[in-house]
């Protein structure tokens, strides 16, 4: 969302500027109104992004966020004047992502209080109230925060505050200028219009200077108004053409080059708001060091250069478009050694940049500024999330990808669960299911979970474990009726380490007609090998409720026999890898020890992807009871379960019966 919004901005304002200096003035209106009209719905398309994400954090219905959000963002934009001179529209990208924010925290809040803890099966109209109410209340509280603060802020803060006396033409006025505008670019506030006044200033000092040195032969200032932009700007503010060839040359990630190669020509021409956007660069606490530091940089060295004589200063002032170099040249008369002193600052830069760029490029993600947010402003824990701001990752690409992917799956059918039955081989009889989540194209044909890594790459693969897991013990209330029956529902590493998971749990069970014994959790070695401490007490508050977990996959991970005796695992799923070679000696061998290996542990052996007689009558030579696999069963919907009677239930405790002679299902 961000970068192409950013994208389209920047071309259209180049475009427009481009026009009017050659003389298509109509055009250049036209042009610039569309690219301001752009920019300037950026804030409210961030603040609907984050109030989406948030709410996806916190597990809320997205109406009620997005609308608080929305309005509240209007509201304190109103209060506190900040609205755009040009378009009456909200301007501030910290105000929209705090009443991002602030709305979700307060609805979730609001929403665990007692008096709005209704059932989640209540009428439509009920359901309608309680989010008005809700929304009422959110709004409420956020416009009596805002004006409390604003009455406190131009009572006793504003008086005190006055704008620094500076002197466009000093050393160190100019180098505070420069950090403060650094400063303020970095929170999202354009540090040009803020500190426009010293601008102006520094322009009419700069013309009237030059024009005294042409015709006096007075000498010329070292700063003049295109010192900021030739020397501190190239590329735009903080230099980011060292930024963005950095990237060009040393990104390891796809992503970030490409992203280098979209803003290449606007950043020749010093735009560079899709950088800042894109990085990102605002709110980032890794790039914000070197946006800084790079200016104040090559401020003092572009200072100290021509306070020597080692560069001329600059004698003729023209557009802060002009390209790098170029502009060096042509805005000092002509002069070879100040473009060669300008590429020097690049390269430069480029040193600064690198490791702080690095850093980025090993995460290949964006900073989550949500995490920024818990750890520096709000302290709170519970948005303890992996995911990140994808509208913010630079793996541009990935992501288009991903959501076509699911764009495409949601318009051409549903998604949907069917189950493949877990058999106890001494009994014959069916014991339990495990929910498998598949894609239904309205033509009926049925697609494999190969999509789930477009849902991990958009950060939204907690959405579908708990789709799942709500979906699964739902269906099984109503096709079982009996003790001796386990539901396994596959949750993953993000979703498992995911602060709030084990009380959702509980909740989805609480509302179900299953006892905490008939769910059981499947986790796989990739939750295991993230965080060994935090993943063995979520293990033990998921079994201290009754509910039971299993290691799924056992044999083809990372190094499964290791976290046998770190993790008590009620059952252990034998992959079908270790099947696929029981027709060899080694093969029969290795499955062997592994069995052996399942029983010390004491836990429930389960063997999947079982297809053949042979595979069946080997397995149960070594004691294992239960098996899963297409020879027994095929994954099957609900529908079908319920339609062949295959569940036991309390008045038919015999239920299907398995024969190991015939595939069955």
């Amino acid at each position: 969302m961000a970068l192409p919004v950013s994208l389209i901005a920047a071309f259209f304002n180049l475009l427009s500027i481009f026009s009017g200096r050659m003389g298509y003035d109509s055009a250049s209106v036209t042009l610039g109104y569309v690219g301001e009209m752009t920019g300037h719905m950026f804030p409210l398309l961030l603040n609907i992004f984050l109030a989406t994400y948030y709410s996806s954090v916190l597990r809320l219905p997205k109406a009620a966020p997005i609308s608080c959000s929305l309005a509240s963002f209007f509201i304190i934009s109103q209060q506190w004047d900040f609205i755009s001179p040009v378009i009456a529209l909200p301007n501030s990208f910290a105000v929209a992502l705090l009443t991002a924010y602030a709305s979700c925290v307060i609805i979730a809040r609001i929403n665990k209080l007692r008096l709005f803890n209704i059932d989640k099966f209540i009428s439509t109209v009920d359901s309608s109230i309680q989010m008005i109410v809700t929304c009422v209340l959110t709004l409420a509280i956020l416009t009596f925060v805002s004006h409390l603060l604003f009455y406190t802020f131009i009572q006793f803060i504003q008086p005190e505050i006055t704008l620094p006396e500076l002197d466009p033409t000093s050393f160190y006025d100019g180098l505070f200028y420069e950090f403060i505008r650094g400063v303020l670019w970095s929170v999202g506030v354009n540090g040009h219009n803020i500190l426009h006044m010293y601008k102006t200033e520094l322009y009419d000092i700069s013309i009237a200077n030059m024009a005294d040195w042409k015709n006096l032969g007075t000498d010329l200032n070292i700063i003049s108004t295109n010192f900021y932009d030739f020397f501190t700007g190239m590329g735009g503010s903080g230099n980011t053409i060292s930024l963005v060839l950095c990237m060009l040359f040393f990104a390891k990630g796809k992503g970030y080059r490409l992203l280098a190669k979209a803003a290449l020509i606007l950043t020749i021409f010093n735009i560079n708001e899709p950088i800042l956007f894109g990085i990102p660069v605002i709110f980032n606490p890794i790039m914000i060091v070197p946006f800084l530091s790079v200016p104040l940089v090559s401020f003092m060295l572009a200072y100290a250069a021509t306070a020597i004589g080692l560069i001329p200063p600059l004698s003729e002032v023209h557009s802060w478009l002009l390209p790098p170099i170029f502009s060096g040249y042509v805005s000092s008369g002509g002069s070879l050694s100040v473009a060669i002193f300008q590429l020097f600052l690049i390269l430069l830069g480029m040193a600064i940049y690198y490791p702080f760029f690095k850093v980025m490029d090993k995460r290949s993600v964006g900073v989550d500024v949500s995490s920024m947010f818990r750890t520096h402003v709000f302290k709170d824990d519970e948005v303890a999330v992996k995911s990140k701001l994808n509208s913010f990752i630079p793996s541009i690409q990935d992501n288009i990808n991903a959501q076509r992917e699911v764009e495409q799956l949601q318009n051409s059918g549903s998604f949907v669960l069917y189950y493949q039955p877990q058999v106890d081989i001494k009994s014959s009889t069916v014991v339990g299911f495990e929910a498998l989540i598949r894609h239904e194209d309205v033509q009926g044909r049925v697609k494999g979970p190969t999509f789930l890594k477009s849902f991990g790459q958009l950060g939204l693969l907690s959405d579908v474990d708990f789709w799942v897991l709500e979906k699964a013990i739902s269906d099984a209330s109503e096709m079982v009726n009996t003790p001796n029956f386990t539901i396994s529902v596959n949750v993953s590493a993000d979703t498992m380490l995911r602060k709030g998971f084990v009380q959702s749990l509980k909740q989805v069970i609480d509302l179900s007609k299953l006892n905490y014994n008939q769910v059981e959790i499947e986790v796989t070695e990739e939750l295991l090998i993230q965080d060994e401490v935090r993943t063995a007490e979520v293990i033990q508050e998921i079994k201290a409720m009754g509910v039971s977990v299993a290691l799924d996959d056992f044999g083809t991970g990372y190094s499964s026999l290791a976290y046998l005796s770190r993790f008590d695992f009620d059952k252990i799923k034998i992959d079908r890898s270790l099947v696929e070679n029981l027709d060899s000696e080694r093969g029969r061998s290795l499955f062997d020890v592994v069995v052996q290996l399942g029983h010390i542990t004491q836990a429930m052996i389960v063997v999947e992807g079982v297809e053949t007689v042979q595979e069946l009558d080997f397995i149960q030579e070594k004691g294992v009871q239960f098996v899963q696999g297409f020879f027994l069963y095929q994954p099957m919907s609900k529908a079908q379960i319920m339609t062949e009677h295959i569940m036991p239930t309390c008045s038919n405790q015999t239920g299907k019966k398995v024969s190991s002679e015939i595939e069955v299902g």
